[in-house]
């Protein structure tokens, strides 16, 4: 399954490499390779890695079970899926309320009135599509969670990682209004830097990657300060809009990635090392102390040697099982940066990412 032809084809290559369950089956998937594997182990990291593997499967799938069978008990499927619309309805009512503030005076602000008109009508018209689709998918929604409650037989990750996914798809209005603000203030921040090396006398050379002297005529100079003078007063109507929804965007980002936590601590703990650990600490050394007996002249040095066990904190760094880590993982620096030039954040890794 994991090395499919199917799955290499546009668009489930898509949603395989972008969907966290996807990754999460494909991961499970590899794991059970592993222990249905023929091919003995060949030293005692081998032998443990699929035990900790055997034992993480097993508990997971345990898990999943007990969150099924209590899924299922006194109807909460149909409570839940009771609840849901209500609560996107509220989150809705709840974006248009600060729609209409951030159409006003937000904070006192004077802001740009066209300008902030376009971009509140704009956003608005986004969620009345957004109440429509959910007030569309609401006879369903009860029937969908039933199915997908059923793959926590799959284990507990798979659930989280659905859950993780439902959210996302929730909350997909907000990473609309979030993009469209990143990409307008993104524009007007390269618009800015562009036109404010014109009035240096700079341009930004493509081919070699730098910033080289130029002389510009007195109509182009005219022109850029125009540009420039209205970039700059429409600077904070778009900078207003793209902070809030980078903050929204930012919220549903930080829940995500507590669910991913929570799924990568499952994955990657060593269950059976532990138990080891706990119950036959001798198992897992990492050494031997001794301890002087007897000590007298004439007779022979007598000394008591003792395993010295390995600490759960050693336990857990040497045999943790790894991780595929769908969340990139950049330094703060660098994600202030993108946050400050308007830069897409995604919540996955892109292949061929530089990792900090």
């Amino acid at each position: 399954l994991c090395f499919c032809r199917v799955l290499r084809f546009w668009p489930l290559s898509f949603l395989w490499s972008k969907l966290s369950t996807c990754e999460q089956l494909g991961h499970r998937l590899q794991h059970l390779q592993v222990i249905s594997s023929n091919k003995k182990a060949q030293n005692q990291d081998q032998l443990m890695r699929k035990a900790n593997i055997f034992v993480s499967l097993l508990i997971d799938v345990a898990l999943g079970i007990v969150l099924m069978s209590w899924l299922y008990r006194k109807n909460r499927i149909g409570h839940l899926a009771d609840t849901l619309i209500p609560v996107a309805d509220h989150v809705a009512e709840e974006l248009q309320d600060l729609l209409q503030w951030l159409m006003g005076a937000p904070a006192g602000l004077k802001m740009n009135r066209a300008l902030d008109q376009v971009l509140g009508r704009f956003f608005l018209y986004h969620i009345h599509l957004w109440i429509s689709y959910i007030h569309l998918l609401s006879p369903f929604i009860e029937m969908i969670l039933w199915y997908v409650g059923l793959s926590a037989c799959l284990g507990l990750t798979v659930a989280l990682c659905i859950l993780s996914d439902i959210i996302a798809l929730l909350t997909f209005h907000i990473y609309c209004f979030y993009v469209y603000g990143a990409r307008l203030y993104c524009l007007k921040i390269y618009g800015l830097s562009s036109l404010w090396r014109l009035f240096r006398g700079k341009k930004w050379n493509v081919l070699r990657q730098r910033v080289d002297s130029c002389s510009y005529d007195l109509d182009q100079l005219f022109i850029g300060t125009l540009l420039f003078t209205i970039l700059l007063f429409l600077l904070p109507t778009t900078a207003l809009y793209y902070l809030v929804f980078t903050l929204l965007r930012l919220l549903v980002v930080i829940v995500q990635g507590l669910i991913h936590l929570l799924v990568d601590l499952i994955d990657s703990l060593p269950l059976y090392s532990l138990i080891l650990r706990l119950c036959r600490s001798y198992r897992l050394a990492a050494g031997v102390k001794f301890r002087v007996l007897e000590q007298q002249d004439g007779k022979p040095l007598r000394l008591l040697m003792q395993i010295n066990p390995l600490s759960y904190g050693g336990v857990v760094q040497t045999y943790r099982l790894p991780t595929y880590s769908c969340y990139p993982r950049d330094s703060w620096a660098s994600l202030c940066k993108k946050l400050f030039l308007g830069e897409l954040i995604y919540p996955w890794k892109h292949k061929g990412d530089k990792q900090n």
